[in-house]
């Protein structure tokens, strides 16, 4: 026996039967959206590491109208100090001009289920939702998705128009 009788590339390759077609393999396109980027990368982790969550805030400063000046607070630098990622990331939830709500927190089936709440300007509230193997990266994920729900606000109201 070799490595290579281990090896599990070789092995699906025994079992699929052959095509002639090739797989293109999933990349990203230099042009995406660096939001979406983060999103698709967060739904494919495990666990949220601590990069994750600079890289969170690199891509939210980035966005008008969603940071404030002195964005992210020391008090959010204390916290990703002490390696208290949840925590870190309910400030940043917290302390953002869109002014989210935690509206619920759930764990069934291994998975944990967050929701945020964003009342805009105008009529009716936006409730964002991420569902995650990891408490913070649940809530990371609903905390992007609302910070896409508030630019598409932002801009609806600066056309005139109110979300429903």
């Amino acid at each position: 026996m070799s490595l290579h009788d281990f090896s599990l590339r070789h092995h699906v390759r025994s079992l699929l039967p052959d095509t002639g077609l090739r797989q293109r393999p999933v990349t990203v396109e230099a042009n995406a959206d660096p939001l979406d980027v983060l999103l698709l990368r967060l739904s494919a982790v495990r666990r949220l590491r601590e990069h994750h969550v600079w890289e969170a805030v690199r891509v939210i400063r980035e966005l008008p109208g969603l940071a404030v000046d002195e964005w992210p607070s020391p008090r959010f630098r204390d916290l990703m100090a002490a390696d208290a990622l949840v925590d870190a990331v309910i400030h940043l939830t917290s302390t953002t001009e869109a002014k989210l709500c935690l509206r619920t927190l759930s764990h069934e089936l291994e998975l944990w289920t967050c929701a945020l709440r964003y009342q805009p300007p105008g009529a009716g509230r936006l409730t964002f939702k991420a569902r995650h193997a990891d408490l913070a990266a649940a809530i990371l994920g609903a905390f992007l998705c609302s910070c896409r729900g508030y630019q598409l606000a932002i801009a609806a109201t600066d056309r005139g128009q109110f979300p429903t």
